[in-house]
């Protein structure tokens, strides 16, 4: 049996979402979503895919630390 506690940690369990990027740096980048600027480190984005003509994105995310970020 493979036990991680990763896993038990952070679920897989995970959901894309539009955002408009404003800043980014190296460790985070500096989102819009839903009328709020929030910070999200990079290390909890899966994958972002960025539109070549405006400021959106789409941010796929795990739920869990989603959720932990909104509190």
């Amino acid at each position: 049996m493979d036990f991680r506690l990763r896993t038990l940690l952070y679920p897989k369990t995970y959901f894309w979402i539009d955002v408009l990027l404003i800043k980014e740096t190296q460790k985070a980048i500096l989102i819009e979503f839903d009328g709020r600027k929030i910070w999200l480190p990079k290390a909890w984005i899966i994958k972002i895919t960025k539109d070549q003509h405006a400021n959106a994105a789409k941010i796929k995310i795990s739920e869990y630390l989603w959720a932990q970020k909104s509190q």
